[in-house]
């Protein structure tokens, strides 16, 4: 009696988590596990990026920057802008600014949600107005492609 009880709970258990072990990592045969796009807005702050993915594993991103300054009187904005269309290798993409003698090196890690900036060290910077840098963890506000113009 006991022996035939704790077939049938183990075989109640079994049919009750059969349809969730998709979930623990268990895949069916055929069926691939795709990993989000990182097609759409971003924002920090106030800068703001917009990315499209394109095919043969390239990506699009169109950053736009600010530095506010409030002087007596009057408010102005320092700005800062790229388009750029490099390769995006796994969810890494690096762009490189033509700045000076040394490029102005930007690397995008794409998560699920957001996507991690940081600018490389470089003598002149990458061009942009006073104070205005890309570096910032960018929340995804939108899964929208984006509409941007022609390249």
């Amino acid at each position: 009696m006991k022996r035939s009880l704790r077939t049938s709970l183990a075989f109640g258990l079994l049919l009750v988590c059969l349809p969730h072990l998709e979930s623990f990592g268990y895949q069916k045969a055929g069926k691939r596990v795709q990993t989000p796009a990182v097609t759409g807005t971003y924002n920090y702050v106030i800068n703001s990026l917009e990315v499209l993915e394109l095919p043969d594993h390239k990506v699009r991103i169109s950053f736009a920057g600010y530095w506010p300054n409030t002087k007596k009187r009057a408010e102005t904005r320092n700005v800062g802008s790229f388009d750029e269309t490099v390769p995006l290798t796994g969810r890494t993409a690096i762009v490189k600014i033509k700045y000076g003698q040394d490029p102005c090196v930007i690397r995008f890690e794409f998560r699920s949600n957001k996507v991690i900036v940081t600018q490389e060290e470089s003598i002149l910077g990458c061009g942009f107005g006073f104070n205005v840098e890309p570096d910032g963890t960018y929340l995804k506000t939108s899964s929208k492609a984006p509409s941007l113009p022609p390249p």
